[in-house]
């Protein structure tokens, strides 16, 4: 089951608020809120490292004034506090913003250059989608009624609209290559990228591009996701078992090692779970150890489904969730997520399932 993303920085980014401090040029937001007449708004941006919050401001009978600093332009997302979600947009300091929000409805966020391109881009993208879909209509009308001649050549017209929209689009990012818009752009949804793909989509990007925000956190990803790649020494960690007992990584022993991050909620894992005993009964003799590391937040119902599931192996888990610190090493963003060890703790397969899990478990502990 995979964590849910609602946008690029809403969710996948935004995890570690903080304050920041330092001079840089002034941005001032004048908005409406009216589905909220009262709270407070929050303006963060997120850096490697952290996230920064540049601005807050009270929010009096729907009404809000926001004003803080930026040491250049950035994606930025703007919140009421205490809600989750929230509104992305690019923050630059060349033009005040004004802004009317709404939960529900279409949102307007106007101010600076680079948020006057996103909003073109997001306009392109709303009318060639509406194009795409009436050509898309028409060719599956045509193929259910087996006119194949017509739809060969609503097949052409459709191929020819999705060029002309990739042609707009692309003419907005070719001008603004060099700029956070463009990098923004070309990295959206990269959470959901393995990492030959982010390679490709960074790889993309302009030197300046590179050097932007967005382009700083797809390098930064890059290097994470290496770190836990095939070929590289899985990271080290210790997380508690059960009943109480710190164990590591490194002092658990075994031929081939298997770490499988799993949760007591998740129906696909529990689904494995009858493959994984069966493994486990035939190799564990032979060398092989299965560490399980829940992204459970409740101990019972953690300790409930291991019992349920006869699951006889170590079981570890900081009962954190997705916010653990080992989730964040080892970037898992979907369960179940399974990493093959060597006896030298180097990471030689990943995501391995069922009879490719056994066939590669049998080819190395005969």
């Amino acid at each position: 089951m995979y964590k849910l993303f609602s946008q690029l920085f809403i969710i996948a980014f935004f995890l570690f608020p903080g304050l920041s401090f330092g001079e840089g040029k002034k941005f001032t937001i004048n908005g409406k809120i009216p589905e909220m007449p009262s709270g407070r708004m929050i303006v963060i941006t997120q850096l490697v490292d952290r996230v920064d919050t540049l601005g807050r401001g009270d929010i009096h009978g729907g009404k809000f004034v926001v004003e803080g600093e930026i040491n250049e332009p950035c994606v930025a997302l703007i919140y009421v506090e205490g809600y989750g979600g929230g509104f992305v947009f690019i923050l630059d300091s060349d033009a005040p913003y004004e802004m009317e929000l709404f939960q529900s409805g279409k949102s307007v966020i106007k101010g600076g250059k680079l948020q006057s391109e996103l909003i073109a881009y997001q306009k392109i993208v709303s009318e060639e989608n509406e194009k795409i879909k009436a050509a898309r209509a028409k060719l599956v009308e045509a193929s259910e009624a087996k006119h194949f001649r017509t739809a060969s050549e609503l097949q052409k017209k459709l191929d020819q609209v999705m060029a002309d929209a990739q042609s707009r689009l692309g003419e907005v990012v070719e001008r603004n290559k060099d700029n956070v818009f463009a990098a923004y752009i070309q990295t959206a949804g990269m959470e959901r990228l393995d990492l030959n793909r982010l390679k490709e989509c960074y790889a993309s990007l302009t030197d300046k591009a590179k050097a932007t925000g967005p382009g700083k956190l797809v390098a930064a990803r890059i290097q994470a996701l290496e770190g836990v790649d095939v070929n590289a020494v899985a990271p080290d960690f210790t997380l508690q078992t059960p009943e109480g007992e710190d164990v590591a990584l490194y002092d658990v022993k075994g031929k081939l090692k298997i770490i499988d991050f799993w949760a007591s909620w998740c129906g696909p894992c529990r689904m494995e779970n009858p493959n994984m005993v069966k493994l486990y009964a035939e190799f564990k003799d032979k060398g092989l150890s299965v560490i399980s590391v829940s992204l459970d937040e409740k101990k019972d119902k953690w300790v409930e489904a291991i019992k349920k599931d006869g699951l006889t192996w170590l079981h570890l888990s900081d009962l954190k969730g997705w916010q653990g610190d080992v989730i964040k090493k080892y970037n898992i963003d979907a369960v179940p997520t399974i990493f093959v060890l060597d006896e030298n703790n180097r990471i030689i397969a990943k995501n391995l399932r069922g009879e490719k899990l056994k066939a590669f478990v049998s080819e190395r502990l005969k």
